[in-house]
């Protein structure tokens, strides 16, 4: 089936399983930029058809091991937030590019600490430390030569005032992309289960990735990151003020505001009708929000958002 002929779901669930592949032995691929610059278009294009499928994935799309899971999280972040600022498809291929294969220089530490009880060992830190350089020399042995992709990957966990790996680069020295990366990171990493860390919903990931202590972040970038996900990005489970439990549809006119598809009424019964809320109506507003694990792998996302996520 060609890239064209398939929804949104079907594009990201193929970059999983073709990404997991090709990291499983890198070393096999004929040409490898060539493979990921594939998984590009496909998340590309998986955003173009439906950004609200494309970002439920992170929410609901579970089943995929958290390594490949997470870099294909980044990678839909980035592309939507690079869009939202009005860059191209060319200009932001190299920075999704880097999102896949920015943990290259530790893919097999990293499938390790994703099922890892407790910290990382003096060991296991010193190896996350080192693998943006591992991963940009790794690349470059595959043959990247793409700067900007090669830069995103080597820099992603630098921090504005400095504290960051491997090179402790200041914000100045380190390029937007790259520090939009890091945000991404960041927040993905926060919204999943890890065996050392439980996960935060989506406000909270949101809160804390926006007032780390990396330093002086970036006001324009924050809020470039703030309004392409909003408070509650789609695939968010909400409890309503009224008393019904939906799931976030897609944005609305303010960050906290969004579009929700009331699935369960104030019983917790399932509603025959399923009601679109406007949560900027005050008898819709937003009280919290719910792990969106409830009803993750329960409901087809079609009954959602339609032929985008078919199946």
């Amino acid at each position: 089936m060609a890239t064209e002929s398939k929804s949104s779901l079907q594009l990201i669930r193929q970059a999983r399983l073709d990404l997991a592949q090709l990291l499983s032995d890198p070393l096999a691929a004929e040409n490898f930029p060539a493979a990921v610059s594939a998984m590009v278009q496909q998340v590309q294009s998986a955003c173009s058809q439906s950004a609200e499928v494309a970002l439920a994935t992170i929410m609901l799309e579970l089943e995929t091991a958290y390594p490949i899971r997470h870099a294909v999280d980044v990678a839909i972040v980035a592309e939507l937030s690079l869009c939202n600022l009005g860059q191209t498809a060319m200009q932001r291929a190299s920075v999704v590019a880097a999102a896949l294969t920015m943990n290259i220089g530790m893919h097999a530490l990293e499938n390790l600490l994703a099922a890892q009880e407790g910290p990382l060992t003096p060991d296991q830190r010193a190896q996350m430390q080192a693998h943006p350089q591992i991963g940009r020399d790794q690349l470059r042995m595959l043959g990247v030569s793409d700067i900007q992709w090669l830069d995103c990957v080597e820099q992603h966990h630098e921090a504005p005032d400095g504290s960051g790996y491997p090179r402790k680069l200041r914000s100045e020295d380190i390029v937007f992309e790259a520090r939009l990366l890091s945000l991404a990171d960041r927040y993905c990493a926060m919204l999943s289960n890890r065996g050392y860390r439980r996960r935060q919903l989506a406000d909270a990931a949101m809160f804390s990735t926006l007032n780390s202590g990396a330093g002086s972040l970036d006001q324009k970038l924050a809020q470039l990151f703030l309004s392409t996900l909003g408070l509650y990005p789609p695939g968010s489970v909400v409890h309503l003020i009224n008393g019904e439990t939906g799931v976030v549809v897609r944005r609305g006119k303010l960050d906290s505001t969004p579009l929700v598809l009331s699935l369960f009424n104030s019983n917790d019964q399932l509603l025959k009708q399923r009601v679109l809320r406007n949560t900027e109506e005050f008898d819709f507003s937003v009280i919290h929000l719910l792990d969106s694990r409830i009803i993750a792998g329960q409901l087809p996302l079609t009954e959602i958002w339609g032929d985008a996520a078919h199946v």
